[in-house]
């Protein structure tokens, strides 16, 4: 006779491989909600030391991103218009370049005619702290460089890490924005 807890071994024996190996977060890598975000250094595209916590008082939208993802690519107007609007109430952008060259990251910059901040980071450290798994990824800090959890601009649901590409000069990120500077 099976009943309907036949099963229940195997199921334990799922969840707990699942929180071992990784599903879940035990608070040793990648971010949660409220924690406070892992620092981030290296240089900005002049060459001068960068830190993120150089960047005080702000609503920080962190985008890691590289010249090689066409994705990235793809969203830098939009972030910069978004930027544009916001950047006098509060709010910057910290562009991170991952696995990239100074180079390739003036020509995006010129290119797209790019005024917020750009950190080159050179090494692993940060994909390792933030669970960096594609390009583009981005988070939300506010004032006080803790992780927020926001309303996805595409999506509508609540994120911690907002990934791939979005329409960041939409008013649908420019609600999210704006509700957070007020």
């Amino acid at each position: 006779m099976t009943t309907r807890f036949a099963r229940l071994p195997e199921l334990l024996l799922t969840v707990a491989l699942a929180f071992f190996i990784g599903g879940c977060s035990d608070g040793r890598h990648g971010v949660n909600p409220g924690d406070k975000a892992p620092e981030i250094q290296g240089s900005d595209l002049a060459g001068a030391p960068l830190a993120l916590s150089s960047i005080q008082g702000k609503i920080i939208l962190l985008n890691f991103w590289a010249t090689w993802c066409a994705p990235c690519m793809a969203e830098l107007p939009a972030l910069q218009a978004l930027y544009e609007e916001l950047k006098d109430r509060g709010f910057v952008i910290v562009g991170v370049a991952l696995d990239d060259t100074p180079e390739n990251i003036k020509e995006a910059q010129a290119q797209f005619n790019i005024t917020y901040p750009i950190l080159l980071n050179e090494g692993s450290r940060c994909k390792r702290d933030y669970q960096i798994k594609g390009l583009p990824e981005s988070y939300v800090l506010d004032s006080q460089h803790s992780v927020l959890i926001v309303q996805d601009p595409e999506s509508g649901t609540p994120v911690t890490k907002i990934i791939g590409p979005r329409e960041w000069s939409k008013n649908r990120a420019l609600q999210v924005f704006r509700g957070l500077l007020q």
